[in-house]
Formats: C-alpha cells, sequence, structure tokens
C-alpha cells in the first residue's frame, strides 16, 4: 500500500493565483458564511491555473484560509479528483467499481491503454493523455463509464472510445454522452468476448 507524502516543491517555486481567477475566488468565498467552506473550490480553480497541486499552491491557498498547509492536504488527499502530480491535457478516468467492472471496464481500460501506449497512473511523454483507473464515477446507471476531464461518456464501448482519442488527437472537441443525454444506437454493452455483459438500462435509470 502506498501512502502520499506532502510534495515539497523546490524553494525557488512560486504561485499565486492570477487576477481573474483571485477574482473569482472571491466571489465565490462571499457565497459562504465560513470562509473555509470555499477550500476545494479554490483549489480547483488553483488546479485549473497551475494543472496541478503543488506544494507551493498549497501554502498559497493556506494563507488565503488562515490554515496550515497540512489541513489544505488533508483535503487535497481526500478528493481524487484533485492531483498532485502533473496529468495529461486529456485525462482519462475509467471507473472500475461493481457496476462498470460488471459492464466491462477491465477491456476498456487494457483497449485504452494499448491505444495510448501507456498504462493506468501514466502520462504519455508527449503530455497530451494521461490515464486513470478510478473507484467510482457516480454513473451506474450508464455503466461502463469514462470520464475524459470533466466531461462523461457513459454506456462506453472500444468503437466510442477510438472514436474519442481520435477526435483529440486532432484537437477536436467531443460531446459527453451522460445520464442527461440520448443514448446512442447499441450503447450499454461491450462484446461478450471481451468480457462485458448486456445493458440492462431503461430510460428511467439514472447515475447510481
Amino acid at each position: 500500500m502506498s501512502i502520499d507524502r506532502f510534495p515539497h516543491s523546490a524553494k525557488e517555486e512560486r504561485f499565486e493565483f492570477e487576477p481573474g481567477a483571485r477574482a473569482e475566488l472571491d466571489r465565490i468565498i462571499e457565497k459562504y458564511p465560513v470562509k473555509r467552506s470555499a477550500l476545494v473550490p479554490a483549489l480547483t480553480l488553483a488546479q485549473r491555473q497551475n494543472g496541478f497541486i503543488s506544494s507551493a499552491v498549497m501554502q498559497h491557498v493556506a494563507g488565503i484560509f488562515e490554515i496550515s498547509p497540512m489541513e489544505v492536504w488533508g483535503v487535497v488527499t481526500f478528493y481524487s479528483m484533485l492531483k498532485t502530480h502533473p496529468i495529461g491535457e486529456y485525462h482519462f478516468q475509467v471507473c472500475n467499481n461493481l457496476s462498470c467492472a460488471l459492464m466491462g471496464a477491465d477491456p476498456l481500460l487494457r483497449g485504452l491503454e494499448a491505444r495510448l501506449g501507456i498504462k493506468a497512473g501514466q502520462t504519455r511523454e508527449d503530455g497530451k493523455f494521461s490515464i486513470e483507473k478510478v473507484e467510482c464515477l457516480g454513473a451506474c446507471g450508464g455503466a461502463p463509464c469514462l470520464q475524459v476531464n470533466e466531461d462523461y461518456f457513459e454506456w462506453a464501448t472500444p468503437g466510442m472510445l477510438e472514436e474519442i482519442v481520435s477526435a483529440l488527437e486532432k484537437g477536436e472537441y467531443v460531446p459527453p454522452i451522460g445520464a442527461d443525454e440520448v443514448a446512442p444506437p447499441g450503447a450499454g454493452a461491450v462484446a461478450a468476448a471481451d468480457g462485458g455483459g448486456e445493458s440492462g438500462r431503461s430510460g428511467d435509470e439514472g447515475r447510481g
């Protein structure tokens, strides 16, 4: 079992919110009766600007909220969407919880790894793509599910995955396919030969 340790940055590393991001954070803080309640949104803004949560980021955020960097670290390590290391421009998260596992998440992940030439937990050398296997994306009704940056792709199939990667390699936007979208034809099943099953999803099912 690996243990996350507080990442000490080089002394010369500095971080401050850009003016626009700081103004947005100030607006968010005003919405909360307790300032510290805005800590997660603050870290999300910082990650959007910096790419990941470094020691310098945590120290800067700690100063804004008047708490210790270790308290910030406790929050960062609790939420999986907050990253303590650089990730790709397009970050793939493949759900491996029960519903997705039963519907073919493992062959989906293996196919993605083969297509991108990296393993889960790695970032491609060009910085374009990274992969992460996660416990749950909260989309059991659309299993198997994967997330690319902030967009969900439910009822994922190998063919859908190839289309997504090919489009992103060209810099093209790929619209999400989620609980609020109409399921594409044949969605919800990964070929039985790949270890998946057939979808029993009905129109009334939503996120699990």
